[in-house]
C-alpha cells in the first residue's frame, strides 16, 4: 500500500476535506509526489507533448481544488482525480481540433542552425533506429485503442485500479468495462503480434 493510502486510511472523508481547505503541505506533497506520476502515464498513452501534459495536470489540479468537496470517498482519492483528468484530456482534444497550426518552418531552421553549423548534431539514422524499443511499439498500440479502451486498461493493468472505480471515472457499467477491456487487449495482441512479423 502506498504512504498516500495509508494515510488516507487515518483519516475521515469530513478531516481530509477539512485539511484540504487548509492546504495541508503534508497532504498536498504527497498527494502530488504519488498522484503525478499516474496521471502523466495517463498522458503520455494519448500521446501528449511534454509541455501540453504539465498543462493539463496543473489543469487538473487546479479543477480538482476547485471541487473536492464533491468527492465522497466512494472511490480511490487518484480516481477521482483521474477522472477530472480524463475530463481535461477530452477538452484538450477538442480544443486542438479547433486549433489550425501555422507553419513556423523558419523558426524551427533558425533554432537548428547557429553561424551555418549544427546546434546539437543530428542523431544518425542507425542510432535512431537502436532506440526504438518495445515500448515504442507498445505505444504505438496504445493509440490504436480508442479512448475509453486506453483509459480503461491504463488504470486496470498498469495501475491495478478495482473495476467499480474504473466504472465511476468512464461512466460505464461493469459488462461494457468487461467489453473494453477484452478489445483493448484483443488489438494490442494482434498489433503487437504485427509488428513482430
Amino acid at each position: 500500500m502506498n504512504q498516500l493510502a495509508l494515510y488516507l486510511e487515518k483519516i475521515s472523508i469530513t478531516d481530509l476535506k477539512h485539511k484540504l481547505d487548509q492546504r495541508e503541505p503534508e497532504l498536498v506533497q504527497l498527494m502530488i509526489k504519488e498522484i503525478n506520476p499516474v496521471l502523466l502515464k495517463i498522458l503520455y498513452t494519448h500521446k501528449i507533448d511534454r509541455q501540453a501534459c504539465q498543462d493539463i495536470i496543473h489543469q487538473t489540479w487546479q479543477r480538482f481544488f476547485e471541487n473536492y468537496a464533491a468527492f465522497e470517498g466512494r472511490s480511490q482519492l487518484s480516481t477521482f482525480i483521474v477522472g477530472l483528468l480524463i475530463n481535461k484530456i477530452r477538452e484538450f482534444r477538442r480544443a486542438q481540433k479547433k486549433f489550425v497550426f501555422e507553419d513556423d518552418s523558419e523558426a524551427v531552421f533558425k533554432q537548428s542552425f547557429a553561424d551555418g553549423w549544427w546546434v546539437n548534431e543530428p542523431t544518425s539514422p542507425d542510432r535512431l533506429l537502436e532506440q526504438k524499443n518495445i515500448s515504442t511499439h507498445i505505444a504505438d498500440c496504445l493509440e490504436g485503442l480508442t479512448e475509453q479502451q486506453r483509459t480503461a486498461f491504463i488504470l486496470r493493468e498498469v495501475e491495478d485500479e478495482e473495476s467499480d472505480d474504473i466504472c465511476n471515472v468512464l461512466g460505464v457499467s461493469i459488462s461494457h468495462l468487461r467489453v473494453l477491456l477484452f478489445r483493448a487487449k484483443d488489438k494490442l495482441k494482434k498489433c503487437l503480434e504485427g509488428q513482430q512479423l
